[in-house]
């Protein structure tokens, strides 16, 4: 109930869907009573009441109940890591399997920062494996310096592939075709395996940082193709100026993930060390990310949802009629506000009150 009234989107959207993709049917438990929506393929029944509930945060009802598309277990899993020499021919790869529609599960691109923290995290080798391992690393690394690859530069990009044998290597074939015209090496299934193991461990990191006095946190956006180098730049530019400003040296990394299309969504991690004031610090940083993603052609988010946080730049990407719709609807459904008030729009609370 939580994914979907909060419209989010998992990593393997690529082929399975956003939520609001699979969601079929629902029940939601409201004051006034009980709305039953039956699971079917689509209608055309006025205004769509599931979309009306996707995404609503609690401000329409309780979801108890969904009805959901799935999927049969696919015969073969692979996942194949691929280098590019830098962030634009990667994005540019990435759009072109977006065009030929290659059915990938996933395609994610780490850019230079995210690449370099992902390859530092390597654990020390011991065993003779891991050091033959890391020797060959050290040599592919070599080598790409020798054809003028700046490495600091380097991003990372991982594919996921499933169906039957036949059509997993009919579009691994596909997909390298694009990603070699655009300059990238196929580095093959051993880092991918590694990647799809410990995807998951990354999150962790936080807990531990914040025990060292570390902010950090992530905003994500989605922007169509033709933005999202600028989004990135830009969202880049205005992290650097927010650290500046506190004087504080900061970290950003990003990546690319969730292709339609029309675009992608770009996801961003910063951090920096805490001091006395770290609400005003985080709400500095925070709001010239948001900010800049308004500014610069993305949406205010592609799957973390509004909250009370990003309520503030609703009427920025909605309209200011599009505000007023929502508020009235609420008011009209809940004229107790007593469902979850304060998200999407009329927040109590703001990042601004730390400014």
């Amino acid at each position: 109930g939580g994914w979907a009234a909060t419209r989010s989107s998992g990593m393997q959207s690529d082929k399975y869907g956003d939520i609001a993709d699979i969601v079929r049917g629902m029940t939601v438990v409201r004051p006034s009573g009980t709305v039953r929506l039956r699971p079917v393929p689509s209608e055309s029944t006025g205004p769509s009441l599931r979309e009306m509930f996707i995404g609503s945060e609690g401000r329409l009802g309780v979801i108890t109940d969904l009805w959901v598309h799935v999927h049969r277990m696919p015969e073969q899993r692979v996942v194949v890591a691929y280098m590019y020499p830098s962030w634009e021919p990667a994005v540019a790869a990435i759009h072109a399997m977006a065009d030929a529609e290659i059915p990938t599960t996933f395609v994610r691109i780490s850019d230079a920062h995210e690449t370099a923290m992902s390859l530092s995290t390597q654990t020390q080798a011991t065993t003779l494996k891991k050091k033959v391992e890391q020797r060959v690393q050290e040599e592919l690394w070599a080598f790409m310096r020798r054809r003028g690859w700046d490495t600091d530069q380097m991003c990372i990009s991982y594919v996921c592939f499933e169906g039957s044998e036949a059509d997993v290597d009919a579009r691994r074939r596909q997909v390298v075709k694009i990603a070699k015209a655009h300059g990238a090496l196929v580095l093959g299934t051993g880092p991918g395996a590694l990647y799809d193991q410990k995807k998951f461990d990354t999150p962790y990191l936080r807990d531990f940082l914040l025990e060292q006095d570390v902010m950090g946190d992530v905003s994500e956006t989605a922007a169509p193709w033709s933005k999202l180098n600028t989004v990135h730049d830009e969202v880049y530019a205005a992290a650097e100026r927010a650290f500046a400003s506190l004087g504080k040296q900061g970290f950003i990394m990003c990546h690319l993930s969730h292709s339609y299309h029309a675009g992608a969504c770009l996801y961003f991690t910063f951090a920096f060390k805490a001091g006395a004031d770290a609400d005003r610090e985080y709400a500095t940083v925070k709001t010239a990310i948001q900010q800049a993603f308004v500014d610069h052609g993305g949406t205010l988010s592609h799957h973390h949802g509004v909250g009370m946080e990003h309520a503030p730049w609703m009427e920025q990407v909605v309209s200011t009629e599009g505000v007023n719709l929502m508020r009235t609807l609420f008011a009209a459904t809940d004229p107790g506000n007593h469902l979850n008030p304060g998200k999407i729009v009329d927040a109590s609370l703001s990042l601004y009150d730390h400014l």
